[in-house]
């Protein structure tokens, strides 16, 4: 067992019995005294988070935080107002970015807020802004925040939360950039802002998601959720002006490149050069129902070897294709779904055991075409 599987483990078992730390509710300030006067005050947010106790609540004050935070333990981290200032903002330091942990398939990453190898980590009301990263040595990709091995199966995707959170301007000329990255980790994101980003606003790969009710604009990708049989959830999202961006012609608003997923009450639009929800060849027994696809070029796109996934009750607007079933896995059922200002209705890719009808259209030039000639699609990074 690794030093890190161990620490985890002892932490969940120390949660469910019941430990003091657990249950502490002891609160920390970071910022001037004036603000939230009579509590202990630090002048950083990374001096708070590695001097407190596990289980404290870190507010921070509003300002400008020049810094890189790295949080190891449990604890609350969360801007407060103190009735006339404006938010916490985590900015880059004066001397650039450095190259501050890691990722399962990356390797060396830099991250602006860094949770890692812990568990029961809530960040909120926080704005998380990367201009100026510049280039980073040593650096595959760059993140305005990171979870990071934070709890295990048992927690679903409890182990943390992101909430009322902004981050934005991860926007880089020499390395990738993302904004909310989840790798190996069990956590809910909800209610939060993120836009102006290269590649992917929000992202998963491995654990276990929960991603609810985010607004997401301006970058290639939408959501991406990777690698993970467990019941992953999005629903609620809005995704708005997606385009080509560092050189890739092809974006996605919704990426499932995993099993057992629901994919529901999510609005896609604007993304006139890429696809709506995007369901590739590992996907299995994922329910993508009851989302609002306009303005892209396919708005559900199931290919390789899907199977024994729904795809119903969608409603689809102004597309070049409103849904493109190239799959040949075989069990899928695509019914129930309008399609409203489409070329192509349904687009099967040839004979297919997956069900395809009833489906509703106006306005369609072809309802549904068995017979394609080549297949419409392309790829982009997550």
């Amino acid at each position: 067992m690794s030093v890190r599987t161990l620490r985890i483990a002892v932490i969940a078992l120390l949660i469910a019995v019941g430990t003091p730390w657990a249950l502490a509710t002891t609160t920390y300030v970071v910022g001037p005294s004036t603000c939230l006067p009579g509590k202990v005050h630090f002048s950083t947010i990374q001096s708070a988070v590695s001097s407190v106790a596990a289980g404290s609540n870190v507010y921070v004050c509003p300002g400008t935080y020049p810094e890189q935070v790295v949080i190891t333990q449990p604890l609350t981290l969360s801007g407060v107002t103190d009735g006339t200032g404006d938010a916490a903002v985590i900015t880059v330091p004066s001397a650039g970015l450095v190259a501050n942990g890691t990722h399962s398939t990356l390797g060396p990453v830099a991250v602006q807020l860094l949770v890692e190898n812990t568990v029961l980590v809530t960040i909120s009301n926080l704005t998380i802004d990367g201009t100026g990263a510049g280039c980073v040595s040593g650096a595959a990709r760059v993140f305005g925040m990171e979870y990071y091995f934070v709890g295990t199966p048992v927690d679903g995707s409890s182990a943390g939360k992101i909430q009322n959170v902004v981050v934005r301007n991860e926007l880089d000329t020499c390395t990738w950039t993302d904004g909310i990255e989840i790798d190996n980790s069990y956590v809910t994101i909800s209610n939060n802002e993120v836009h102006d980003i290269d590649i992917t606003p929000i992202g998963s790969r491995g654990g276990q998601v929960n991603i609810s009710n985010n607004n997401i604009q301006n970058a290639l990708n939408g959501i991406v959720v990777s690698t993970s049989t467990a019941a992953n959830t999005v629903t609620g999202n809005t995704i708005s002006n997606l385009g080509p961006s560092v050189g890739f012609t092809t974006s996605v608003g919704v990426w499932l490149d995993s099993s057992n997923a629901t994919v529901t009450k999510n609005t896609v639009a604007n993304a006139g050069a890429g696809y709506g929800v995007y369901l590739p060849g590992s996907t299995l027994g994922t329910n993508v129902n009851a989302n609002k696809l306009n303005d892209t070029y396919i708005a559900l796109y199931v290919v390789g070897s899907t199977t024994n996934t729904l795809v119903q009750s969608n409603t689809v607007a102004h597309t070049t294709y409103g849904v493109a079933d190239l799959s040949f896995g075989g069990g899928n059922t695509v019914t129930k779904n309008t399609v409203n200002e489409s070329y192509y209705g349904v687009y099967t890719g040839g004979p297919t055991t997956d069900t395809i009808t009833p489906n509703t259209f106006y306005n369609v030039v072809v309802t549904v075409d068995p017979n394609p000639l080549t297949d419409p699609g392309g790829t982009s990074p997550e």
